[in-house]
């Protein structure tokens, strides 16, 4: 292998390590999004489910005359 041959390998593999960098940021970021996304439909569940599993199986209130 000749020196410049050497060199243009060490340039090919520090293009794809920057690519591959790359590639991780965007990917990360997607991800983040979907998780976020995530987060928002389960508050939108819990918001609207009716009713609440902790209160299930609760007796009814007595009614009071006032």
């Amino acid at each position: 292998m000749t020196e410049d041959e050497f060199k243009q390998t060490v340039e090919n593999l520090l293009t794809i390590q920057s690519n591959n960098d790359h590639n991780f940021n965007v990917i990360q970021r997607r991800l983040d999004s979907i998780q976020q996304q995530l987060n928002d439909l389960n508050d939108l569940k819990e918001m609207f489910r009716l009713p609440k599993p902790e209160n299930k199986n609760r007796k009814p209130f007595e009614e009071v005359d006032e």
